[in-house]
């Protein structure tokens, strides 16, 4: 067999989800443009309640896209 390994290789992640790639200025934009209401006003907090510096379970990590997902599903511009 002349093929190179593949699976020996270092991993890497192949994909972001999407909605959890959305940038916080994105997320207030469409939320005040939809008149959906945030937890939020600015970048910075928004992010610090939708941010993760540690470790989550995973029903508090779900927890996180309650806060905005309402502010951009259903708009294939947002996304």
């Amino acid at each position: 067999d002349n093929h190179p390994p593949v699976f020996d290789k270092s991993k890497v992640e192949l994909h972001v989800h999407l909605d959890g790639a959305i940038k916080p200025e994105t997320i207030l934009y469409y939320g005040q443009r939809r008149g959906i209401p945030l937890p939020a006003n600015t970048v910075e907090k928004l992010q610090d309640i939708i941010g993760m510096d540690k470790p989550l379970s995973l029903p508090e990590f779900l927890a996180k896209f309650d806060y905005y997902i309402p502010a951009i599903v259903g708009d294939w511009e947002a996304i």
